[in-house]
This record gives C-alpha cells, structure tokens and sequence, in this order.
C-alpha cells in the first residue's frame, strides 16, 4: 500500500513544489499528516471546507489533495472555537493527511493555466511571464483560430467553466484575437495587465479584478473577461484526478483518487 509520502512524491511529478510562489506568499505542501501513513484512498477538491472533510471520512480517504492551502496565513493557537482550528483537529484525530497544490500547479506545465488555455482553444500557447523555466511560469498567452466579438468570447468563457456571472471589461463588441490567461487571482494588481499587454494580449481571461484594475485595464485599452475564481479553477479538479491516477499506475502504487462532491462554489 502507498504511504502518504508515496502521494508526495507522485504529485511533486506533476506540480514540483519548487514552482510555487515563495517569499512567504505561498503554503504549498504537506499542512498536516504523517508522511509513514498508509494511504489507499485520495479525495481532491479546491477548498477544504468542513463538508469536504465529512466526506473524506465518510469515504474513508487517508488524504486530501487541494489546489488551496488550508492553511494560509500564520496561526497561533489550534482550538475547537474556529472553523480553523475545528478542520486541524478533526484531519489529525481522523488520521487525514492535507496537501495543498496551489501555486505550484498555477504555474506548472500542464497544469491549471495549460488546462484553460487548452479549453480555450488557444494556438501557440506559451508562458507569460516564464521566470522559472521555458514552459514553467505566470500566465498564459495564445492566439483564437478567428478573430471573436468579445460577448462571443464571454459566452464560451461562461460556458467553460460552467458559470452565469461572468463579467466583461470593455466593449463587448469588439473583436479580441490575442488572449493571455491567468487563472484565481489575477486581477489583483495592474502588473498583471501591464503582462498581458507586452505579450501582445488585447484581451485578458482572470479573476478576482479589483476597482483600480479594471479601470487600468480599460484606459489601457485591453478588454478583461472575468469569471468567477472558484469557477475557474475548480474546472481542472477533475484532470486533477485523472492525471494523479495515471502517475500512480505507471508507478504501480495502489491508490484511489476520487474528486470531491461536497466541494461547492460559496458564491452561489
């Protein structure tokens, strides 16, 4: 039977974790668990909420696999008096090991910007800002096969990630030809627009946009198409599963990965 270090090491294969943002920005890796633990049974979500943890103990899953760490900011105490503390004890008192893949997976080739860049169906697509390797880094940008009207272009974007709030910076029937991508949270800051645009974008697909930045983005002449940053992200959970599943055959480790039903949109 696999152990919990055996996971590590197969999600490392497909997100190093020497890819994750550092500087104390990031918690990528193993949060809580005993690398010896066995593990037969894997449950992957975007969030560890309370109900995910419900289900990874109704299943029986040894370990959880999560784009976001659940544990972010520092902590000085683990009590039953936060949602917090209640989810640390409950994974340790049920033997549930806790791994986070963010940022890691961001950037990674093959990974969440890769994937979306792909159902976006974009050509050419390479790293924005390629500062770990050639094929590793923030962002993706990519050419349509034709050029597209901007509310056509949303329409897709909606369909995609399966959501009905997505909104649109801009003019929405202007055409867009060039797209670069930035998966969660990229509209918090204009350095990320000041990206797409030296990539040549006039269109940029992320989330979370700030005030501030939307305006940016529209005197800068560049249409932003925002979706949701759950929507975004969780649509790659399941090529999550898949690929874990495939690693762990080629490797001959006994190991079930099963996506999260319990995992929802707070949003909605």
């Amino acid at each position: 039977m696999a152990s919990v270090k055996d996971i590590v090491r197969l999600i490392n294969a497909v997100a190093p974790e020497c890819n994750a943002i550092k500087d104390g920005y990031d918690n990528v890796g193993l949060i809580v668990g005993k690398t010896e633990n066995e593990v037969s049974k894997v449950l992957c979500c975007l969030d560890v909420t309370e109900e995910v943890l419900a289900e990874a103990i109704e299943l029986d899953a040894q370990m959880i696999i999560a784009h976001h760490p659940m544990l972010f900011m520092p902590t000085n105490r683990v009590t039953d008096d936060t949602v917090l503390g209640r989810k640390i004890i409950t994974a340790i008192e049920s033997g549930i090991a806790i791994y986070a893949a963010h940022t890691s997976l961001d950037f990674t080739a093959g990974g969440i910007n890769d994937y979306v860049a792909k159902l976006l169906r974009l050509e050419n697509s390479h790293v924005m800002d390629p500062y770990i390797s050639d094929i590793d880094g923030l962002g993706r940008v990519g050419d349509l096969a034709e050029k597209k009207l901007v509310t056509a272009l949303k329409e897709e974007v909606e369909k995609i990630f399966s959501d009905a709030y997505v909104r649109v910076i801009g003019e929405p029937y202007d055409y867009v030809s060039r797209v670069a991508v930035i998966n969660g949270a990229g509209g918090g800051d204009t350095s990320y627009v000041d990206l797409a645009l030296d990539a040549g974008a006039d269109c940029l697909i992320t989330a979370d946009l700030k005030h501030h930045v939307a305006v940016y983005a529209k005197e800068n002449g560049i249409t932003v198409i925002e979706p949701q940053h759950y929507t975004m992200e969780h649509v790659y959970i399941s090529e999550l599963v898949r690929i874990l599943d495939e690693e762990a055959q080629e490797t001959d480790l006994d190991v079930t990965f099963i996506q999260s039903e319990k995992d929802i949109n707070p949003r909605i």
